[in-house]
């Protein structure tokens, strides 16, 4: 699915629910197997990847942050909450389990290092995941993880030499460029 056009974001979180679908397929069975590093590694990649889909993102946002903005959980919290769930299967505990993941979720979000520009805007995932309004695009998605754009984004990547705003010239907000260099001559 291309960034910019295509399915709105929620449409994309049905294609990423099919995905979902399949690796929780038999997750019960399979739980134990999901501690091994490789075997989460490899599912996790695919994951992530349906969650960039879903915001339209960058291959270059960090997994965390892309799991926040799509408002879908870890795998590996999902696949542990399919597992709690069958093994209590007789009690009616959806919503109870989901909570519990939501809050092991609320705690990784807190201690990671990473993506903490999209962490200062949305430090509480669970107004962001409940939310009626809104959908998740190519620069909304953007805007939030600092991915894009932005000179600061385009000189850490070695796109740009300077991570300073052109219009800012010598530290002053506004002060025009000199003509031949406005004109890049």
């Amino acid at each position: 699915m291309p960034n910019i056009g295509g399915p709105r974001s929620s449409r994309r979180r049905l294609y990423a629910s099919v995905v979902d679908s399949i690796f929780f397929y038999g997750a019960p069975a399979w739980s134990e197997a999901a501690k091994t590093h490789d075997y989460v590694h490899r599912a996790a990649s695919i994951h992530r990847r349906a969650c960039l889909r879903v915001i339209c993102g960058f291959c270059s946002i960090s997994q965390e942050a892309s799991y926040v903005l799509a408002s879908i959980s870890p795998l590996e919290l999902l696949i542990d909450e399919c597992s709690r769930m069958y093994h209590r299967r007789l009690e009616n505990v959806g919503s109870e389990e989901r909570a519990r993941t939501i809050e092991k979720w609320q705690a990784e979000w807190a201690r990671s290092t990473k993506s903490r520009w999209t962490h200062r805007l949305i430090p509480n995932i669970i107004p962001w995941i409940e939310r009626r309004h809104g959908e998740a695009n190519y620069h909304l998605t953007q805007l939030l993880t600092g991915h894009g754009c932005f000179r600061s984004y385009l000189c850490r990547t070695n796109n740009d030499t300077s991570d300073r705003c052109p219009a800012i010239r010598g530290g002053k907000r506004g002060a025009p460029l000199p003509l031949s260099r406005a004109l890049g001559t």
